[in-house]
């Protein structure tokens, strides 16, 4: 037998490599697979249900449409009842065993600096962390976010009030490292406006009176509240009952429709930030198409900021993938990312580049009006 010349084993090995798949993990011709580590039991599952069927009901949108380049989005959630160290064990899982293509929604709870190092050491891409903490920020390549930080939201309230003339400041926070980095960025936000720093109550369990009264000793003009719905509203309706003369203004820890129901009549005048436009300003598109998704997705009215922010970041994953091009990989995924200094979903921007991975900076205030109902 004559032996093939070695002309042909160079010509077949262009033309096995020309029909091998250019894609990367988690991508199929058919398939892009995500994977994300989320409460949904223990007492955040509600939050953590919230996240992923925001999340869900856009990407049954999008794959009912017919999906990217000819692939469906599917996401994989795996229960860590908000335990960092479940967290971190699903994320290997996610990585190297199920080998999704991205981690997608993490929210707060479930971040830890040994996750994010696996991140990195993954060179796996995490994308839209549902929080404003500072750890979902930290210099690396592969953590985008489409949502303000705490420190940008402390900024906006300050100086909105600021403008306004008001001067002493007053923080009540929870006694946990996101209270202390609300501390940190108000005394930071103060200091740039050349005003005195925040006096401070650290709310613990049962111990409303006591914040309560640090407040008010303190006589301060604006008494910012950076505490989830429920122990909130127990703090501010002492404080209404207490006294009429400070500015209250809620961060978005709290969730406003929630809060509004909460306080009654006792909320009139209550401002509130959001990181997300509010879910009633249905003249936004992207506001009307989240609510038309999620009713589609749950068979309900579900609608919250959480589940809100999940829509908008899984829209822009999806239209990062898009401009990646069919040839999917992650390197892919992060060149597109970087050269998408502007995408608007609907009436909410975001923007990226090489040196900026969070997409957007937008704050909104918000009051609860006499009748209960929130003011934008």
């Amino acid at each position: 037998m004559i032996a093939p010349p070695r002309r042909f084993f160079a010509l077949a090995t262009l033309v096995l490599a020309a029909s091998a798949p250019a894609w990367g993990q988690g991508v199929t011709a058919r398939t892009v697979a995500l994977g994300q580590s989320a409460p949904l039991s223990g007492p955040a599952r509600a939050h953590g249900a919230q996240i992923r069927n925001g999340a869900l009901a856009y990407l049954r949108r999008l794959n009912d449409a017919g999906g990217i380049h000819g692939r469906r989005i599917e996401l994989a959630t795996l229960d860590d009842a908000g335990d960092p160290e479940r967290a971190l064990a699903n994320t290997r899982r996610l990585l190297e065993e199920l080998r999704v293509f991205a981690l997608f929604g993490y929210p707060a709870a479930s971040l830890s600096r040994e996750l994010l190092a696996l991140v990195q050491h993954s060179r796996a891409p995490l994308f839209g962390p549902i929080t404003g903490a500072r750890i979902a920020r930290q210099p690396g390549r592969y953590v985008f976010t489409v949502r303000a930080g705490h420190a940008d939201e402390v900024e906006r309230v300050v100086e909105h009030y600021a403008q306004l003339g008001l001067k002493r400041f007053a923080l009540v926070r929870r006694d946990d490292p996101e209270g202390a980095e609300f501390l940190e960025a108000m005394r930071a936000a103060l200091r740039r406006h050349d005003l005195p720093a925040p006096s401070v109550a650290v709310l613990r369990r049962g111990q409303v009176p006591e914040a309560v009264h640090e407040v008010l000793v303190a006589e301060s003009d604006a008494v910012v509240v950076a505490l989830p719905a429920e122990p909130a509203a127990g703090l501010l309706r002492e404080l209404r009952r207490a006294t009429r003369a400070a500015q209250l203004v809620v961060l978005s820890l709290a969730e406003p429709a929630q809060l509004a129901r909460d306080l009654g009549p006792a909320g009139a005048g209550i401002v509130l930030s959001q990181v997300v436009p509010p879910i009633e300003r249905t003249s936004l598109p992207i506001v009307a198409e989240y609510r038309t998704a999620m009713q589609a997705e749950t068979g309900r009215e579900d609608f919250s900021p959480a589940s809100f922010e999940a829509y908008i970041a899984a829209k822009v994953f999806a239209e990062a993938v898009r401009r990646a091009g069919p040839a999917l990989t992650r390197d892919a995924l992060l060149l597109a990312l970087e050269a998408m200094s502007v995408y608007d979903t609907g009436g909410y921007t975001v923007g990226f580049s090489r040196t900026n991975r969070q997409g957007s900076s937008r704050i909104e205030l918000l009051a609860i009006g006499r009748d209960g109902k929130l003011l934008h």
